[in-house]
């Protein structure tokens, strides 16, 4: 059998999230199974040449994210010339974008060979406009994330966030803020925001809270693994307040993935994929309000053995159905039983 080749068509470099896990690490792990891949990322006219350029020589083009009007124009030439096209779904456009880029992203989906989605809510958005259209977790890199054995005695147990500040201030302003402050009147905690990005209401709300020492991590070198890992290692619980809102009921639970392969126990608000990710009392407790947070917190602060229960738990899971190697044999499946599809049908035809 012909080796198969796919170009990768992400929408921007390693220091962006979902590019560098649905892309960049999808694309090695494709390569350990023999599968060529090449990457081509960004939204400017030179990246789309280059993707132009590079389609010839490649059997399916895969467009994670991009959806403007040239984008849609260079699916279609892709089409024509007989490629396999994909469109990666972990962010649903309509909550997000103008009405011009929903429409290209509408139109993306709509011409797609087919659509691979990063939660059970973005699936069921994607069916609406591809019936290929298959769930496909957003998924750990594990060698990037080393779980390290934790002291016995190292001062205040660590609470810790990472991710977008400037995105999700609201989230932890308004999720948080009222449990720091019963735990802090309690007993003595650090907090940590790693990637606050110098948001103002961030550091207005977290910053004199009587009992809680918050170190607040502004900006780190996010396409360095060590990096990462380094700062999710101070991390003794990890914690993902969202709001229920449209947003974040179609997010793909990065964060809890990320906490969860570092063998950190998890306290989550169980709105979309995470309700999914986290197993309430297994590997982590679910919160819907502020006494379900102050009691997981309470419970997790105080009883060490539990963490590490739900920690090991955690990283037992990522192993099992969440790591990158495990999706990208999902995905070849999907090409190559596409590509069955195809040949079947032209053999019909001819009969």
């Amino acid at each position: 059998m012909q080796q198969l080749k796919i170009l990768f068509y992400l929408l921007g470099d390693r220091s962006m999230a979902s590019s560098r896990v649905r892309g960049f690490w999808m694309a090695e792990a494709l390569e350990r199974l023999c599968v060529e891949c090449s990457v081509v990322y960004g939204q400017n006219r030179i990246s789309l040449l280059h993707c132009l350029a590079r389609m010839p020589g490649h059997d399916v083009v895969y467009f994670q994210k991009n959806c403007s009007k040239w984008h849609v124009r260079l699916m279609e030439i892709a089409n024509a010339v007989g490629k396999k096209t994909f469109y990666d779904l972990d962010d649903a456009p309509s909550r997000i974008n103008s009405p011009v880029t929903l429409r290209n992203a509408r139109k993306m989906m709509t011409r797609a060979s087919a659509v691979v989605a990063g939660s059970q809510a973005l699936l069921d958005y994607s069916r609406e406009y591809q019936p290929n259209s298959f769930f496909l977790p957003t998924s750990i890199k594990l060698e990037n994330y080393v779980p390290i054995e934790k002291v016995e005695f190292r001062g205040p147990v660590c609470l810790g966030w990472i991710g977008n500040g400037a995105h999700y201030g609201n989230d932890l302003v308004e999720i948080l803020s009222d449990p720091l402050k019963i735990i802090g009147s309690q007993q003595r905690v650090r907090f940590i925001i790693v990637g606050a990005c110098g948001n103002k209401q961030l550091y207005e709300a977290f910053s004199d809270i009587p009992g809680i020492e918050t170190v607040f991590v502004d900006q780190i070198c996010w396409s360095d693994p060590l990096a990462v890992q380094n700062h999710l290692a101070e991390f003794d619980i990890g914690l993902y307040p969202v709001l229920d809102n449209e947003f974040n009921r179609h997010k793909c639970g990065l964060k809890a993935l990320e906490y969860m392969a570092m063998q950190i126990p998890v306290i989550i608000s169980p709105v979309g994929a995470n309700k999914d990710i986290v197993a309430e009392g297994i590997d982590g407790y679910h919160a819907n309000d502020t006494k379900e947070w102050v009691d997981a917190l309470e419970k997790l602060i105080t009883d060490p053995n539990q963490r590490k229960k739900f920690g090991q738990a955690g990283r037992r899971k990522i192993k099992k159905q969440y790591s990158i190697s495990e999706s990208a044999r999902k995905l070849a499946g999907i090409i190559e039983a596409l590509n069955e599809a195809k040949s079947s049908e032209k053999k019909m035809s001819k009969n």
